[in-house]
C-alpha cells in the first residue's frame, strides 16, 4: 500500500477511535494535514473500501475502518515501538503498586485496579500455578493481648497474612508455638501438610485449637499457590464506550468477564514472551470474544513466563497509548516481583 493509502487510512482510524461516526472526506480534508483534495481522498477511500480496510454503514457517505484495518494500524505503529522506553514509567508504576501492597494478592489486585483506571478498559490478570512448594518461614507476631499476625513466607517468595484471635497466650508459649510449627511444617512438601499431625505436650495441649486453626491456613495457602487466579477490575468501563450504551451488549460482556471458567480458557492461550499481543475482533477463537479486543503481555523471572496481564475492551480503543500502558505495566509487575522475591 503506498504512503498516501496508508495517512489516509490512519486518519480514518484515528477519528474513528476519537468519534464512533462514519468518517467522510471533507472530515478528513478539514481537520487532517493529508495535502491531496477531497476528490483524491473519496478515490482513496474507495479503493480502500475495495481492499478491505473500510466498511461503508447503510446509507451513510462516510466509512469506518475494519478489522484489517485495525490489523494494519497496530502492525505499523509495532514496527516503530520502543517497548522499553518508558523505564522511568514502569518504575514509578513498581513503586506505587508497592508502596500500598501488603501481599502478593493484594498486590496483584492493585494492579488491575491501576491499569483499568489508567486504560478506562476492563483489565485482568492471570497467574498461573505458583512456584512455591513448601514454606520457608512461619512468624507469629503478637499485636496485643487477644490478637496476633500470623505470616506464612512460600520458599518461592508468595507472602500472606492472616489476624489471630490468641485469648491472652504470653509471648514465651506462642514463641514455643512458632518453633514448633516451624519445626513441623517448614520444608514439608505441601502433599504431606494435608495429613500432618503435631503432638503436644501437656502444658501446650490447651493451645490445640489454636496450632490446628493454623495448620488450616498453612493447608489454604497450599490451595492457593497450587491454583492458577484470575483478577480483573473495571468492568464497567465497557460502558463508556458508545458501542455498548446498548445495555444487553452491555450484559453480555459482563457476564463473560464475571464466568471465570471460560475467562481463563479465553485468556489462558500460550504468548509470546518478548512481544505484546492483540488480538482484535474475529481474530478472538471465542465466538463469544469477536467483538472485542485483547491486548496482552507477560510478565516473567529468568525468562519464564510467570503469568499475562493486559485489557479487554471494544475493537474500537486507543491502540497505541493502551500498547504502552500494558507495556509498562508488564515491566512494572515484574520488576515488582523480583524486589518482593528479594525481600523475603
Amino acid at each position: 500500500m503506498d504512503s498516501r493509502k496508508i495517512n489516509i487510512l490512519n486518519a480514518i482510524i484515528e477519528a474513528y477511535i476519537d468519534m464512533p461516526v462514519p468518517v467522510g472526506s471533507r472530515t478528513l480534508s478539514k481537520d487532517y494535514n493529508l495535502g491531496v483534495s477531497s476528490a483524491t481522498i473519496r478515490n482513496e477511500m474507495a479503493d480502500l473500501e475495495d481492499l478491505g480496510f473500510l466498511n461503508k454503514p447503510h446509507q451513510s457517505a462516510g466509512r469506518v475502518p475494519s478489522n484489517k484495518a485495525y490489523r494494519f494500524y497496530v502492525d505499523e505503529f509495532y514496527d516503530n515501538f520502543m517497548p522499553y522506553e518508558n523505564k522511568k514509567f514502569s518504575e514509578q508504576i513498581k513503586n506505587q503498586l508497592m508502596g500500598i501492597s501488603n501481599s502478593i494478592e493484594e498486590f496483584y489486585k492493585n494492579t488491575v485496579n491501576l491499569l483499568a483506571e489508567m486504560t478506562n478498559c476492563t483489565s485482568y490478570l492471570v497467574t498461573p500455578q505458583k512456584p512455591d512448594r513448601t514454606i520457608k518461614r512461619l512468624t507469629l507476631v503478637k499485636i496485643d493481648k487477644f490478637t496476633a499476625v500470623l505470616i506464612l513466607v512460600g520458599d518461592k517468595g508468595v507472602v500472606e497474612r492472616h489476624l489471630l484471635e490468641i485469648h491472652d497466650i504470653d509471648e514465651e508459649d506462642l514463641l514455643y508455638i512458632e518453633k514448633i510449627l516451624n519445626e513441623n511444617i517448614c520444608g514439608l512438601d505441601f502433599e504431606k501438610i494435608e495429613s500432618l499431625k503435631i503432638t503436644l505436650s501437656m502444658g501446650m495441649a490447651k493451645y490445640g485449637k489454636l496450632i490446628s486453626d493454623i495448620i488450616n491456613l498453612v493447608r489454604v495457602f497450599n490451595k492457593k499457590v497450587s491454583a492458577i487466579e484470575i483478577y480483573y477490575d473495571g468492568l464497567t468501563n465497557i460502558l463508556n464506550f458508545d458501542e455498548y450504551k446498548d445495555l444487553d451488549r452491555a450484559r453480555e460482556f459482563m457476564s463473560l468477564i464475571e464466568d471465570r471458567d471460560s475467562l481463563l480458557e479465553i485468556l489462558s492461550d500460550d504468548l509470546s514472551p518478548d512481544r505484546i499481543d492483540v488480538i482484535i475482533g474475529d481474530e478472538n477463537e471465542a465466538e463469544l470474544m469477536k467483538r472485542y479486543t485483547i491486548i496482552r503481555a507477560p510478565f516473567m523471572s529468568s525468562y519464564k513466563i510467570l503469568g499475562s496481564l493486559g485489557i479487554i475492551g471494544p475493537v474500537r480503543i486507543d491502540y497505541p497509548e493502551i500498547l504502552k500502558t500494558v507495556q509498562v505495566f508488564s515491566d512494572g509487575v515484574q520488576r515488582a516481583l523480583v524486589e518482593m522475591q528479594r525481600g523475603v
